[in-house]
């Protein structure tokens, strides 16, 4: 089966929002996107991107083994990333209870867990390494986690989409 940077991306993307779904995570925005994402909707967003390709002949280092040759994998490094709410300030400016900021902490490490094991658990005959996560925010209510991973797929199977 042919591959590109887009469908790697969607199947990994499917893969971890059934994993979230699964857990009674609820996702109200999901899609494969390139570049920066933007923030639009942090109550549960999920959006996986690539953010770099490179050939890789003896894996994961990029460029040409030792006698110049290619033949290998192509490698996708790509970023996952959960957004959530955290409660805030309510309208008479009072800050949220420390029960209330416990509970929305708790239950997004808990879902940034399920995001880190279904990467671990990949169902596909890929290679994976560089597996990582950053926490980011809290920003106007909103909290991330991006997972990198690295994915090498089999050059014989890469595609890169070209015209007819």
């Amino acid at each position: 089966m042919e591959q590109t940077a887009a469908t790697v991306c969607e199947a990994v993307r499917a893969y971890v929002a059934d994993r979230l779904t699964a857990c009674g995570f609820v996702i109200s925005t999901t899609y494969v996107g390139a570049g920066l994402i933007a923030w639009d909707d942090c109550c549960g967003m999920l959006v996986v991107v690539p953010e770099r390709i490179y050939r890789s002949a003896v894996w994961p280092i990029e460029g040409p083994d030792q006698n110049g040759c290619y033949e290998g994998l192509a490698a996708i490094q790509m970023t996952a990333l959960w957004l959530s709410c955290m409660p805030t300030v309510d309208d008479r400016g009072r800050p949220p209870t420390v029960k209330a900021m416990t509970a929305a902490y708790t239950e997004f490490l808990n879902a940034a867990a399920v995001v880190w094991n279904a990467l671990t658990e990949l169902p596909w005959e890929w290679e994976t390494t560089g597996l990582n996560q950053t926490f980011l925010g809290t920003e106007g209510g909103c909290i991330g986690v991006e997972t990198r991973l690295t994915v090498g797929i089999d050059e014989d199977q890469w595609c890169v989409a070209s015209c007819p």
